[in-house]
């Protein structure tokens, strides 16, 4: 639907030159197809979006997952050479997370790193429990799904009452657990917390006490790259990508 918008936006200018895509589920980085993984809010099958776009782009489809490109929209915000080592931990109605080193999204073998919803952590009551059915447990996602209830979430960190303050406590204790995860195995400079929730104050407040009192813990901080992150990093390598293109077509000639 995109790609024709711009076809018909722009009659008689060429082919469309290249694409970029940013998807919210997972994305093999060799066939560059939409994974299907158990549980995941966001399924519309094992789609090929190069496939899709096949017939109005004439050139190559980069695809990757939404996350990705919000870490590197967080990446490109800051001056040069800094931010080379960080986790960032998108928080919405779905959860992800990208990791970023020595400049780098590492996309892991089959493209799929950072999928940590399925990370085990600590869950109400001390049990051992999937990060995405912590939120199961605490009756904040949306009916018949397994995508959080953004606004009831906020809710409950907006309250400051014996109802809520165990849903902080959860919240805080079950990420917390992620984060010592990520630090052990991946050892970024800081962690950043990005998407529809991670950045309120009140969850940044509670992420970072519990973390704390980790072995190892780094500093935390809200993205700041807020509106659109994910299409800001895509936009932001399509047109590095099409300079690139413009400038080798024309030493060609």
């Amino acid at each position: 639907a995109v790609a024709g918008q711009v076809l018909a936006a722009a009659p008689g200018h060429g082919p469309v030159r290249l694409g970029v895509v940013s998807a919210a589920d997972p994305v093999d980085r060799r066939s560059g197809r939409l994974v299907h993984l158990p549980d995941a809010p966001f399924l519309v099958g094992e789609l090929s979006p190069a496939d899709v776009l096949g017939s109005s782009v004439d050139g190559p489809v980069l695809v990757d997952n939404d996350v990705n490109w919000e870490a590197r929209a967080e990446r490109a915000a800051v001056p040069p050479g800094e931010l080379a080592d960080f986790a960032y931990l998108h928080l919405g109605e779905g959860l992800g997370c990208a990791v970023v080193s020595d400049g780098e999204v590492r996309r892991g073998f089959t493209g799929i790193a950072g999928e940590v919803a399925h990370l085990v952590t600590v869950g109400p009551g001390g049990r051992a429990m999937l990060l995405t059915e912590v939120f199961q447990e605490l009756g904040l996602r949306q009916a018949g799904t397994t995508a959080i209830d953004v606004a009831a979430l906020l809710d409950a960190f907006d309250g400051r009452d014996a109802v809520t303050r165990p849903v902080h406590a959860a919240v805080g204790t079950a990420l917390s657990g992620v984060l010592a995860a990520l630090v052990a195995v991946c050892d970024p400079e800081v962690v950043i917390l990005g998407g529809d929730w991670g950045g309120h104050p009140a969850v940044i407040d509670t992420v970072r006490a519990r973390f704390r009192q980790s072995p190892r813990h780094v500093p935390i901080r809200p993205a700041t790259v807020t509106e659109e992150p994910a299409l800001s990093g895509a936009r932001r390598r399509a047109l590095g990508d099409l300079r690139t293109a413009i400038v080798a077509r024309a030493r060609a000639v």
